[in-house]
Parts: C-alpha cells; structure tokens; sequence
C-alpha cells in the first residue's frame, strides 16, 4: 500500500462533519440560515429582508431551469442565471445588489456551518451602482407639504408631526413606525433609534420639534401600547399608511419632479444639513450610515464650497 501524503490539502482541512439536518435543497438551507439569524437576535426587518431576496433567488432559477440546491449553485450559476438574468429584465443595480447580499449571506453560513464547502459568491463582488443625483425637496416644496395636513384633527396634527421630525432627524420609515414614547427623552432633546443591525442612536431634535412632538402627544394620550405614532383607532400607524399620507399630501400640494415619500424626507435632511454648514461626522451620526461613503456623497452633491472655490480658481473667469 502507498505511503499516504503527510501535508494536508486547503480541502482536507475544510469542515467534514454531517450535520443533522442536511441543507440539500434551498429551502431547506434558508431555513436554517433564517433560524440562525433568529438565534443571534438579528431584527425582523433584517429576517424579512433577507426571506423577501432568497425568495426571489430561488424563483429566479426555477424560471429557468437551473437547479436549486445549494451545492449545485456555482459562480457562474450566480454571474449568468441572477446577474445576467436580472439585468436583462432591465432591473436596477440596487435591486440586483440586494439579492447578492442576502445569498452572499446564507451561503457564507452554509460555509461556517459545515452544509457547503466553498461559498458561490467568494470570489465575486457586488455590482458598481452608478451614482446619481439624489432626489431632494426644495424648500418650497417642505413648506408646501407642511401646509396640506389638516391641523383641525388628530390625523393633521399627527401626520405634520411625522413630516417635521422626519425632516428634523432624517430617520428611516421603519425607524420611525418604531419610535416608543419613552424614546423620546426631554431633558436632553434627544430621540432614541434603533438601528440597522441592532445599533442604536440618539438624534437630536431642537424647540420647533419639542413643541410639536407635545403638541402631538397631548393629543395622542394614555394608550394600551407605546408606539409613539398610532392611527385614528388607536393601533400603530404601519409604514404603508405613513407612505400613502406623505404621497396624498404630496399630490394635493401639486407637487411634481420629486417623488413624495419618507425617504425623500431623508435626502432632503441631509442636504439641508449640509447646506447649514454640517460637517460629515455629525451627519453620519445623525443618519446612522455605517460608513462615511454615502455621507461624502450628499456633501459633495450639496455643499457650496466647491462651487464658492471655483468662483477663485476658474480658468475661463481669469482669462
């Protein structure tokens, strides 16, 4: 009998224990891989997310007829029958990207976990998004949205409410549908947030804000819950509601050229804050950006430096 070989191969040393319950198709591995999110308390929305993209993966590849067991997936499964497959129906690099990061995702766990040997996606990047003007009010815009609710009812004065600290704080529409009353810490002036991946902020709000938010909250009263914004029956206000109000509004001021949505509110936060002179780190802080990337864009995009500078360095100008 040959002498076997003493060194070890990268395959030799990959995890060789069968697990007790085999990820062998792709329902199966999601299962597992939203089980696991579940047991490190990652938040709903992240779960939702994630189940919302593999499921798109996996109809992706059953409308053409590629197999769907994970350990049949390749990289070219994922360059050709998702990439591909998803450009041609002419959808958007951010569509496309959130699939890729949520298989991304699942197949690294397969990987840890032992399920699968190599992942699909470990050579492979998520694709370039070009970088577009972000759409933002202007402030005639705010001014004409901040008229349309109707302050004789609780709806009006709840809806302004949500209007105002969206433009105050720039919050997400999920971060705001779970704002609490006891957020909300007065002395301080500041609203706790809970975050992307479980990270937590404070966001500051100023006098303006304070007199509405108690405005609002004198209205709202003692309820059965703490979810700060609620409908008229008392139940918490769902995002889609939040949407469909902020677009009404939209579209009885007469609003056109920008789409009338809370993330809308978001951009315009911080191009307004920008243009007051906000410097990136307060304003990562504020928005809760990971990284300082998209931060670095809207300074770029809205702050008059660049443009009050060239007005000193203009070749033509100084011809």
């Amino acid at each position: 009998m040959a002498r076997r070989k003493n060194a070890l191969t990268q395959e030799d040393l990959l995890p060789q224990h069968k697990p007790v319950y085999v990820a062998d198709d792709l329902d199966s591995a999601v299962d597992l891989f939203l089980r696991d999110g579940r047991i490190r308390n990652i938040s709903e929305h992240t779960i939702g997310f994630y189940r919302q993209e593999l499921r798109k993966l996996k109809r992706m590849l059953e409308e053409q007829r590629v197999k769907t067991d994970p350990a049949e997936i390749t990289e070219r499964t994922m360059k050709e029958n998702v990439i591909l497959y998803m450009m041609d129906k002419g959808l958007k690099e951010t569509s496309i990207n959130c699939v890729l990061r949520a298989s991304r995702a699942m197949f690294n766990f397969l990987v840890r976990e032992g399920y699968l040997r190599v992942s699909p996606m470990r050579e492979m990047n998520l694709i370039r998004q070009r970088k577009k003007a972000v759409p933002t009010f202007t402030t005639a815009q705010v001014h004409i949205l901040l008229a349309q609710p109707d302050e004789k009812t609780f709806v009006g004065v709840r809806d302004k409410t949500i209007m105002m600290l969206m433009l105050e704080t720039g919050v997400r529409l999920r971060e705001l549908a779970d704002i609490k009353t006891g957020d909300i810490e007065w002395r301080n002036g500041v609203i706790l947030i809970e975050g992307k991946n479980g990270k937590d902020r404070f966001v500051p709000f100023q006098s303006t804000m304070r007199q509405q938010l108690g405005k609002y909250l004198s209205l709202r009263g003692n309820l059965g819950h703490d979810t700060l914004f609620v409908t008229i029956d008392n139940t918490p206000i769902t995002r889609r509601q939040v949407q469909e109000q902020i677009q009404f509004y939209g579209a009885r001021g007469g609003i056109q050229g920008v789409r009338c949505s809370p993330h809308t509110f978001r951009h315009t936060f911080a191009k307004m804050s920008v243009q007051n002179g906000a410097d990136v780190f307060a304003l990562q802080a504020v928005l809760g950006h990971a990284t300082l990337e998209q931060v670095r864009t809207y300074v770029n995009l809205f702050s008059s430096e660049v443009r009050d500078k060239h007005r000193k360095f203009s070749p033509l100008e100084k011809l």
